[in-house]
């Protein structure tokens, strides 16, 4: 069972004691700090070493511990001696030195370049591992492998690893302790190779040794890439490495570089004074949770150093944008971040803590010292920013009661997604979001209830007074509606996110140091007295200044009218009725044009919350440095052990996954693809939805067969035809080649001529083709005549189709031959003819009166009498050949 975490707050006004910083037998040197990978036997008695990756680390960093790589070989393997057998082997390259002391023979340099090291003959070594790096250094630089036969505290024995058994290299190194001194020295070497130099050496490259060659590049270049690693590896040591040794190299150097991560959480506390010492007025508070069997480990800790805080009193609006961000690290947790806007509308981070769990009582802990620190009070006249967690919206009704709480409306839009998708939704939304006046809101929404009200009550029920424009407060100058802000400090900070503790609070330090001296000198350059950023907002909301009209009413009173639109402007208090300016604090469109009439210029209208004197003084203070880890102070406090690990289900991953709302760019690592995901199967068996065939198991269900599609396209409205003497304007057009393939023959026309040679007779003019019973005619229908008489319907096209032909001198019983025409239907024709002449005069040749005296489908357009050449010309054109005037038509 966990006890309550127990919390000690550290302030500058702090007196430190002299005699709570004293050293006990368990605190290492000040001076050097030991940063152990492992445990060795090798390990140097009394000598420690400093791997600070922030002030005294060099590339030339050598690590006392022994490679465990090529720690023991085999006694018994083939091409080397026993151990008596090696003890003993003397020959003209040994030395005997019996108990002389070694005062006359060569120190090995460590300080020497890796590729400038040689071994000579009574050279005295501090250790076994350190002859080890040399001879490791030699081989690789002169392309031989060696192996090493025996290597432990004792003694060490080198030989040459060419596997050529026909002609043995005599290469041999032997050293062992001194016995007057202590020193490890060679005593036999025999510096001869007669192998082949092929630079086969991987088996030395052993990650240690090669994170120790990698120390100064991942230093500089942090994101150093695997793959760039082992080109390197080929290009610098003539041999090539896999990527998982090269994977192994990169952790080894890391862990060197940032220490080892017990020792992070063990100075904890150390560190947390030297900050309250470098810069006084900070607030460091750590909390840590003590177990039943006094076991501690670290909980959480919250830093918000005095320049940035005071900075954010002197100029920046007071606007917060609240987000949490996973670490990436070894020891997971969450990124509590607290971002601020500066008076070029950029981030400004404010204050952040790691915690172990993004939840109600770490977010209520975070906030009640954020608004310690930046006088928060209840929260009046502040904005928070933040998305939808549960715990955040709660712990900022607790804490800050009074102030108004906006949710980013891109999680609002993400979770309206799920059920609601599709770009009309999607710009319905954004319409809404984004609307300045309530009752533009309501008639955006009234769209939203039309399309699906159940889309309607979902985004009601959200609380609209929370991302919507129409509802924002008008004194803080952010119409900000998406905490993108906050996100953009996450991305900034993500290869921090990846380290320890101790050294991602230390980048983001660095960070924001570097950050206020370029963003100071940067203020320099600017002429206007306007931030940049503003001036670009403002030149954004007038793109369609031309389109606005201005009525002045007073001095300072105007109306900006576009079309049927209207807006009211005061300049004296700084106000439009489109609450845009209220609310940006930068003039709108209408604003613009009203001060542009009175011949001012809109940048002095800008509220002063974006002027360079406030960027200037946010940035004037900046964070004071801080000592490197060799000089912090020691502090008694009970060292905390790291916090447990929390597996979470399913495979850890590094990089944040994308909604799918989220623009995707050129520089987007993940492209929008086309994907089926969200869309519904159906089955082929049952023909329901939400399975497929594999896994039915209900009946077979045979389907409905599809109704026969109507040839040609369908009119828009089948009661109008609009139609001229030379045929029908409108509707299908029969073929354009001029024949139309139908069951026993063609027939095409254009003019109303027909064809008929089988069973089935399509006309484009309007005729009406009958042997038993399908009839296709204009428009794409067909029909089934039963008795002699014509339909209703068809009797406009066959009238229409009878005068063309009269109008090219065919005769009547041409007509009623061409058209297949019985006596009754003749009749019926001669009746409806009867009928129009009542409305229409049927002569041919006299002009006709005005369309609009005419019933709509009866409309004729003024037209010459066709000669016989014309007419025959398009009857040819339709399939159909005339052999004279008087003759009957017929197909070709």
């Amino acid at each position: 069972m966990v006890v309550e975490s127990e919390e000690v707050r550290h302030e500058s006004s702090e007196e430190y004691d002299s005699e709570e910083y004293e050293d006990d037998d368990e605190v290492l040197d000040t001076e050097h700090i030991d940063v152990e990978l492992e445990e060795d036997d090798f390990k140097t008695q009394g000598k420690e070493r400093c791997k600070d990756a922030f002030l005294n680390f060099s590339s030339d960093y050598e690590d006392n511990e022994a490679d465990e790589d090529n720690d023991l070989v085999d006694e018994d393997e083939e091409g080397f001696g026993s151990e008596e057998e090696i003890d003993d082997t003397a020959g003209a390259n040994d030395l005997d030195l019996g108990d002389a002391v070694g005062a006359g023979f060569p120190i090995h340099d460590p300080s020497v370049k890796w590729n400038k090291m040689k071994p000579l003959l009574g050279e005295r070594y501090e250790s076994p591992h350190q002859l080890q790096q040399c001879l490791t250094n030699y081989a690789i630089k002169s392309g031989y492998n060696i192996k090493f036969a025996k290597c432990d505290t004792v003694r060490l024995t080198a030989k040459c690893g060419s596997k050529m058994k026909s002609q043995p290299c005599p290469f041999r190194v032997h050293a062992s302790w001194m016995t007057q001194e202590r020193s490890f020295q060679i005593k036999t070497l025999v510096d001869e190779h007669k192998c082949v130099r092929n630079f086969n050496i991987s088996n030395l490259l052993s990650p240690r040794w090669l994170a120790r060659h990698f120390l100064k590049e991942l230093i500089m270049k942090p994101n150093l890439k695997c793959k760039e690693m082992q080109s390197i590896i080929r290009t610098k040591f003539h041999c090539g490495v896999s990527w998982s040794k090269a994977y192994r190299t990169r952790c080894r150097a890391m862990t060197i570089i940032d220490g080892k991560l017990t020792e992070h959480y063990a100075r904890v506390w150390d560190y947390c004074h030297e900050l309250l010492r470098s810069n006084p007025g900070s607030t460091v508070q750590v909390g840590v949770t003590v177990n039943p069997d006094e076991t501690t480990y670290f909980h959480r800790m919250y830093l918000c150093f005095k320049a940035i805080k005071e900075g954010w009193k002197i100029g920046c609006r007071r606007v917060i944008g609240l987000d949490g961000s996973f670490l990436k690290g070894t020891c997971k947790g969450e990124l509590l971040t607290a971002i601020g806007r500066d008076a070029n509308n950029q981030v400004y981070p404010i204050a952040w803590a790691v915690v172990d769990i993004e939840n109600k009582a770490n977010w209520k802990w975070f906030l009640e010292l954020l608004t310690e620190d930046l006088n928060l009070l209840d929260g009046g006249g502040f904005t928070v920013i933040s998305d939808q967690h549960k715990g955040l919206l709660e712990a900022t009704k607790e804490v800050l009661p009074n102030v108004e709480h906006r949710q980013c409306a891109r999680h609002i839009y993400a979770n309206f997604r799920k059920t609601y998708s599709g770009v009309e939704f999607k710009n319905m939304f954004w319409a809404a979001s984004l609307s300045t006046v309530e009752s533009e809101f309501l008639r955006k929404m009234d769209d939203i209830k039309e399309v699906n009200p159940n889309a309607y009550e979902h985004l009601i029920a959200r609380d609209p007074h929370t991302w919507c424009r129409a509802f924002f407060r008008t004194d803080v100058a952010c119409e900000a509606v998406e905490n993108g802000i906050a996100e953009c400090f996450n991305a900034i900070i993500l290869d921090a996110r990846k380290k320890p503790l101790l050294a991602m609070f230390e980048e983001i330090r660095l960070y924001m140091m570097d950050r206020f001296y370029h963003m100071l000198q940067k203020a320099e350059k600017w002429e206007s007295v306007v931030c940049p950023a503003a001036i670009k907002k403002m030149n954004k909301f007038g793109e369609d200044l031309r389109n606005w009209n201005v009525n002045p009413s007073g001095p300072s009173i105007f109306e900006a009218r576009n079309g049927l639109e209207g807006y009211v402007v005061n300049l004296q208090s700084r106000v439009c009725s489109c609450r845009l300016w209220d609310i940006s604090g930068i003039p709108c469109v209408h604003a613009q044009c009203a001060i542009l009439f009175t011949g001012q210029d809109p940048v002095h209208f800008i509220s002063e919350w974006f002027h360079v004197d406030r960027f200037k003084a946010i940035y004037a203070n900046n964070i004071l440095p801080v000592n490197g880890r060799n000089l912090w102070p020691r502090t008694s406090y009970i060292k905390p052990l790291p916090p447990l690990a929390r597996r979470m289900p399913g495979r850890p991953t590094l990089k944040r996954k994308r909604h799918a709302t989220e623009s995707q760019d050129k520089y987007s690592q993940n492209k929008m693809k086309v994907t089926g995901k969200g869309r519904t199967v159906q089955c082929k068996n049952c023909l329901q939805r939400g399975h497929n065939k594999a896994s039915c198991k209900n009946p077979k269900v045979t389907p409905e067969p599809k109704p026969k599609k109507k040839m040609g396209r369908p009119r828009l409205d089948p009661d109008i035809s609009h139609w001229t003497r030379g045929g029908v304007r409108g509707g299908v057009r029969g073929s354009r080649g001029g024949a139309r393939g139908s069951r026993g023959g063609r027939g095409g026309n254009r003019g109303g001529a027909v064809g008929n040679t089988g069973d089935v007779v399509a006309n484009r003019g309007g005729g009406v083709a009958e042997v038993g019973g399908v009839a296709e005619v204009e428009g794409g229908g067909v029909a089934e005549v039963e008795d002699d008489t014509i339909p209703e319907k068809y009797l406009v096209h066959l009238w229409k189709a009878m005068q063309d032909l009269k109008l090219s001198r065919y005769s009547t019983e041409e007509i009623k031959k061409s058209l297949s025409l019985t006596d009754s239907h003749m009749k019926q024709l001669n009746d409806y003819n009867d009928t129009i002449e009542q409305v229409l005069p049927m002569s041919m040749e006299e002009e006709y009166p005005p369309q609009t005296e005419y019933p709509v489908h009866l409309r004729i357009v003024k037209k010459r009498r066709p000669s016989e050449r014309i007419v025959k010309t398009k009857l040819k054109k339709m399939g159909c050949v005339g052999t004279s005037s008087n003759s009957p038509l017929e197909l070709d």
